[in-house]
């Protein structure tokens, strides 16, 4: 078995091959160089969150704020001084573990030349988008702290914009500054009308709704991404009622068989669908 590999510490450009003799039992050739490189730790089949941020930080991104998710996987596939994965899903599971997390790295679906986009640090993301990169996380809590400043410096102007003026201190020197004020006016001899306050705003946009055509082909990841991007900021609000309902039609010319009809049927009952049913229309 001949296994190539780069010693970054050395020469980042020679290719050493590591050669191993596997020899013995019954398993093809191709099973028996697999456990092989298994028993040797030549290839990853799970992988540290902290390992990758220590890749990425030694090479990948040492002179960037941030990588994208497609080219790391591109990187990981090409150079011989990385790891060597089994597969895709074992960064995913990385990317997904490091990000539920605030001691790696954030994730950002993108970058508009001055923030980046949907940014998400020490939370779950069920799916990770290969369309989305990886952001440092000195930047992304950076991006942070400036966003928090500029909420409240606009609260605190908002504020200043709204208060009413203030009252001077009585002759004793003690004073008050009430949230609002309203004067009053002489009506007769020796009497004054008070203005009542006014009522209070009623609360708007008091309701949400929406309607969403899913892919079948890709009904787990839209799922996943209605649940992260809406339905859970929903759900945060005190207060909110959030009901969240399926529907589904399914229609075929040629009619469905007796065989699905029948499995179908079984299914809602077991799953307790509320209401189900085949027609002729």
């Amino acid at each position: 078995l001949l296994v190539p590999y780069i010693d970054k510490n050395a020469d980042m450009k020679t290719i050493i091959w590591d050669t191993i003799r596997i020899s013995g039992g019954n398993d093809s050739i191709i099973s028996k160089a697999a456990k092989k490189m298994l028993q040797n730790e030549q290839i990853v089949t799970k992988w540290a969150p902290a390992l990758l941020l220590m890749e990425l930080d030694n090479v990948l991104w040492r002179e960037k704020d941030s990588i994208p998710v497609k080219t790391l996987w591109e990187y990981l596939c090409t150079y011989c001084y990385l790891p060597r994965l089994s597969g895709e899903s074992v960064l995913m599971d990385a990317i997904q573990t490091g990000l539920n997390s605030t001691e790696y790295f954030a994730f950002a679906s993108g970058f508009d030349g001055n923030r980046y986009i949907d940014r998400k640090l020490n939370q779950y993301v069920g799916i990770i988008e290969r369309s989305g990169m990886l952001v440092k996380l000195a930047v992304a809590k950076k991006q942070i702290e400036e966003e928090e400043a500029k909420r409240q410096a606009d609260a605190a102007a908002r504020a200043a914009q709204m208060g009413g003026a203030s009252i001077p201190a009585s002759v004793s020197g003690e004073g008050y500054t009430p949230s609002t004020i309203y004067p009053t006016e002489p009506t007769g001899a020796g009497t004054q009308e008070v203005h009542e306050s006014p009522a209070a705003e009623q609360p708007k946009n008091k309701r949400f709704f929406m309607s969403a055509d899913l892919d079948t082909t890709r009904i787990n990841r839209d799922v996943q991404k209605y649940v992260e991007e809406i339905i859970q900021h929903l759900t945060s609000v005190d207060g909110a009622t959030v009901k969240v309902s399926l529907e589904v039609e399914a229609i075929s010319n040629a009619g469905f068989s007796q065989q699905t009809m029948r499995t179908v049927t079984e299914n809602c009952r077991t799953l307790r669908v509320r209401s189900f049913g085949f027609d002729d229309e």
